[in-house]
């Protein structure tokens, strides 16, 4: 009767703290619903192009948080990052100054304006890095750098957390961007909040703000990160290999089935004896031997020795696995081999075959940083004609030239032979050959000329 009533009370106080636990997640769940500020009137644009985000402020939030967790946790989205980041602003990204009107080349004034590009890059090292701008753009969806113009050259950067821009009470429905009030694309300022309080800080003009978006219209003032479109399959193949390792470990679970005839006396007699021969066993009161490998086991008739194995299908698993792989390298834009980091699956000519969209991806985010952060550029150049290292009218004569990692790497010697021999049959132009090295070839022209002047005198 005791244990009747033992039983019950743990389970009502089990119940009672199940229940517990839902009514607290359940207000953890409208508190973070109630810190969403709501317009009293929506629907009040008339918006310049139309449409609205599919994602709302919650939903990318959550997508953005997971998406941190799963690089720093699971290989394979750590994996797309890191490839990402070695073939779009890995070694060799550098930007440098460019003439307008390359007849009129400056080349002191090209100098001039590299010097102080390096001048910023070395003073805001430990602040603003491309491969940083560029991570935080993938994995976020965005990225915010605020322009601080100083009483000093160089000027300084830092990073805004998309956390810490968010809609306010007087701008419900801003998502912590003011625009003009009949186009949602042309930014006014950003609402810079406190992430603890909610309290809103100030708003910064969108002149000291450089905000980088992806994977949304230009109509949408928010981006959504890359990974959005994979967290599921990523949560499913880790579920996958856990029960795979789960079912390798009910396979060595129990590995003999020991049938003794006899009654059932002889059979305690037979269990008794190997429990006891197993003295040094930490389960002592388990009845089960361990067997060292290359064992002999000597019976008599009245012994069946049977070895269990459960089938666990292991080989029918593999290809669902590599399935939801295939749909996490669609979903990343990269081929399986990149993904995985194992290119045993094909061949030297099918690899190269589907290197070829994983290179245009690559390509098209290079571009894509070039024009994004080009204004950052310009805006150091007009920081320092402010000062009076450069002309008022640089931006007038100098143009950004951005040279990104070589993407294919083959035999360089052999491809310049072959460029060489082209040159020479008058098919290729030597500009072009500069150009294929990420080079301008007027102002290539133009050097070389003033080192072979500088060598005749």
């Amino acid at each position: 009767m005791w244990d009747y009533f033992r039983d019950k009370w743990r389970t009502a106080r089990l119940k009672a703290r199940y229940q517990r636990l839902v009514q607290e997640q359940v207000l953890e769940l409208i508190e973070e619903r109630a810190s969403q500020t709501l317009s009293e009137e929506p629907g009040q644009w008339s918006l310049l192009g139309g449409g609205k985000s599919t994602v709302d402020a919650l939903e990318r939030g959550e997508i953005r948080q997971q998406s941190r967790q799963l690089v720093q946790t699971n290989p394979y989205a750590r994996n797309i990052l890191r490839l990402l980041e070695v073939y779009v602003t890995g070694p060799g990204l550098r930007v440098s100054a460019m003439p307008v009107h390359p007849d009129h080349a400056d080349v002191e004034l090209l100098r001039k304006c590299d010097r102080l590009w390096k001048e910023f890059l070395r003073h805001n090292r430990r602040h603003f890095t491309f491969s940083e701008t560029a991570r935080r753009t993938w994995r976020d969806g965005e990225c915010f750098v605020r322009l601080f113009s100083q009483a000093e050259w160089p000027p300084s950067v830092r990073y805004v957390d998309p956390e810490m821009i968010a809609a306010s009470t007087e701008h419900p429905d801003s998502e912590g961007l003011i625009t003009e009030p009949q186009d949602i694309e042309s930014i006014v300022a950003y609402l810079h909040k406190d992430t603890s309080t909610g309290e809103l800080l100030e708003a910064i003009p969108a002149e000291e703000m450089l905000h980088l978006k992806i994977n949304a219209d230009s109509n949408e003032r928010r981006g959504v990160s890359i990974f959005a479109s994979i967290l599921d399959s990523l949560a499913y193949f880790e579920k996958w290999l856990d029960t795979e390792l789960q079912a390798r470990k009910l396979q060595s679970s129990i590995v003999l089935w020991r049938k003794v005839q006899g009654g059932p006396s002889q059979v305690t007699a037979t269990a008794e004896a190997a429990a006891s021969s197993n003295s040094t066993d930490p389960y002592g009161s388990v009845r089960r031997e361990r067997y060292r490998p290359g064992t002999i086991l000597t019976t008599s008739h009245s012994t069946d020795l049977q070895f269990l194995q459960p089938n666990t299908n292991f080989g029918d698993a593999v290809p669902l696995g590599r399935l939801v792989l295939l749909g996490i390298a669609a979903g990343a834009g990269v081929p399986e081999f990149m993904l995985s980091s194992d290119a045993s699956n094909s061949n030297y000519s099918s690899t190269m075959v589907a290197e070829g969209p994983a290179v245009k991806l690559f390509e098209s985010e290079q571009y894509f940083f070039a024009r994004e952060l080009e204004p950052l550029w310009e805006w150091v150049l007009q920081e320092a004609a402010a000062f009076g290292l450069l002309p008022t009218d640089v931006l007038d004569q100098v143009t950004p030239h951005w040279t990104f990692p070589q993407l294919v790497n083959r035999d360089r010697a052999k491809e310049r032979q072959v460029d060489a021999q082209l040159v020479k049959a008058e098919i290729l132009s030597r500009a072009e050959v500069a150009r294929r090295d990420n080079v301008d070839p007027h102002v290539m022209a133009a050097e070389i000329a003033q080192e072979a002047a500088t060598d005749a005198d």
